[in-house]
């Protein structure tokens, strides 16, 4: 008896490394835009690559428009999933950050960045690294910063939002869960109102709010325009997301995976911006085309009465995210 149990353990055990070798694992990647967005596109991407390059090691779902989770729940499903096999992945906007790192916040002062390619300059540099390191203590491995491109403002009414305050008193604004966009609302004179990013349409079309910001992908995709009557290219901020995938499923993969889903992940990375910025163009121009919302460009002057007016939001929030960091950052966008 002894003689076979040496001779059958060895080849169970053999048998038994195999079959984690060749275990499957999923990535089930949500997020909460339509397919057809830069974010959607570059979902889309990097599932596609992931589900050639890696066929029978790694598979992954996508899953659009909250249809497993909403960006609030997704990273709590991150933080609690203790699965090895399972793994989820997300793309939320940066302000829902903030809760875990405040630094992140940093992307969200108006006026900050003159450009996207301000943005980038910020998101390749080391700074970037410095300010996601926290997330990974709250479960959370940041991978990758996607674009959705500049934000511009929508209003329903008789006159556009040119002058500040004049343009904005009294008027309510959704805006993401952030604290700096609630204090730069307030800054041009409206009142803000946090909604989620699928309750916007219906919030604008039966007035329970007056106007959004956002970036033209979004605008276009959720048919924001069709119940606003007027976008102001104001270029005031920056609308991004953050990949994420829960860090104990991360850190737990094989690191020939780990490194070849790097390596996909920055390919739908720089695919994303060219998506971003070919969005930017196209669906203002589908926009203006449909004929429902009118587009006002900003003189110089009255931009200059925007930035005048938000100057104000980075100093109420220095402390936050901290002195040094944001002379950093503004040292490296050559301010």
């Amino acid at each position: 008896m002894s003689r076979l149990i040496r001779y059958v353990l060895p080849v169970l055990l053999s048998l038994l490394t195999l079959q984690v070798s060749a275990e499957e694992y999923v990535i089930k990647f949500s997020h909460v835009v339509a397919p057809g967005t830069p974010k959607g596109k570059a979902a889309d991407l990097f599932a596609k690559l992931v589900n050639e390059r890696l066929k029978g090691r790694v598979r992954v779902e996508v899953y659009p428009n909250s249809q497993l989770y909403n960006d609030n729940k997704v990273m709590e499903a991150m933080r609690l999933s203790d699965s090895r096999t399972t793994g989820i992945m997300a793309a939320p906007s940066l302000s829902k950050f903030v809760k875990f790192s405040r630094t992140i916040q940093a992307f969200d002062i108006p006026y900050l960045f003159n450009d996207i390619d301000d943005v980038h300059k910020l998101v390749d540099s080391p700074v970037m690294e410095k300010m996601t390191r926290p997330l990974e203590r709250k479960g959370l491995k940041a991978l990758s910063l996607w674009d959705n491109g500049m934000k511009v403002f929508s209003i329903r009414g008789d006159k556009p939002l040119r002058k500040v305050p004049d343009d904005f008193k009294g008027r309510k604004f959704r805006i993401q869960s952030s604290e700096v966009h609630a204090a730069m609302i307030r800054a041009l004179g409206g009142v803000p109102q946090k909604l989620p990013f699928k309750e916007v349409y219906q919030a604008l079309a039966q007035g329970v709010v007056d106007g959004q910001e956002n970036a033209w992908s979004n605008i276009h995709s959720k048919k924001f325009y069709e119940v606003q009557d007027w976008i102001t290219v104001s270029n005031h901020s920056y609308l991004g997301y953050m990949v994420v995938v829960s860090a104990r499923f991360w850190n737990g993969l094989p690191e020939d995976i780990r490194k070849e889903l790097t390596a996909i992940l920055a390919e739908a990375t720089e695919a994303n911006r060219r998506f971003a910025a070919e969005a930017d163009v196209a669906d203002r121009r589908k926009i203006e085309a449909a004929g429902k919302a009118k587009v006002v460009e900003l003189t110089p002057e009255e931009l200059a009465q925007w930035r005048q007016a938000t100057a104000g939001v980075e100093k109420q929030f220095e402390r936050q995210i901290g002195k040094e960091l944001l002379q950093e950052i503004h040292q490296l966008l050559g301010h």
